[in-house]
């Protein structure tokens, strides 16, 4: 919630201080804008829109660069960074993945749940949703929290059977933004989940 409140403060402080400037250059009339200047005010705002998205691309391909390079450290800086500086940009799900792993990497357990809880609730479709919800669950485990880890498995559950993508398939791999790779095997009775060749975690059915 506290995101989207800065993403659309953002967008509605950048739209305002365009339009103002657009106002002081072309001038007014009795308080409303001269309509032969309509078109100058509205590509002022495009103007304005598409620095927002140059910096969000610029901040995400460095944090690519650097994860496709194996330092996930510095992938991380960015990625982090880039949730900061532009909360509502369009690589926010890929960002908070990454974030995600992470800090499960470095054993910030709380931060990692936080970061996939997030993802889970913002991107309900997303294809990653089957490893946060299996990165929820080994937290979960670790917490030796069973109520809560009932709950994942049930989901990971639903998300298999009710998914066209894995009625139709058996096993599944995926890439993530710190590059690490990613496999599930769906079997009749259970469902494995590989990270980097390893199984990460195992829910039964």
């Amino acid at each position: 919630m506290y995101h989207n409140y800065i993403g659309a403060r953002y967008s509605f402080d950048l739209w305002a201080s365009t339009v103002l400037w657009c106002r002081l250059m072309v001038g007014i009339k009795g308080g409303v804008l001269m309509k032969r200047h309509l078109i100058l005010i509205i590509f002022c705002v495009w103007l304005g829109s598409t620095g927002f998205v140059s910096g969000s691309f610029q901040i995400y391909s460095k944090a690519v660069k650097f994860a496709k390079a194996g330092k996930s450290d510095f992938a991380f800086m960015y990625y982090s960074k880039l949730l900061r500086n532009y909360p509502m940009s369009k690589y926010r799900d890929k960002a908070l993945f990454a974030t995600g792993e992470y800090y499960f990497k470095i054993s910030g357990f709380q931060q990692a749940s936080e970061a996939f809880q997030t993802f889970v609730d913002e991107f309900p479709n997303s294809e990653e949703r089957l490893y946060a919800l299996a990165y929820l669950l080994s937290i979960a485990n670790k917490a030796e929290d069973e109520l809560f880890a009932q709950g994942l498995e049930r989901q990971i559950i639903n998300l298999q059977q009710v998914s066209f993508v894995f009625r139709e398939s058996k096993e599944i791999v995926y890439r993530s933004p710190l590059y690490q790779n990613y496999k599930a095997i769906i079997h009749i009775d259970k469902i494995e989940l590989y990270v980097e060749g390893e199984l990460f975690a195992k829910v039964s059915y």
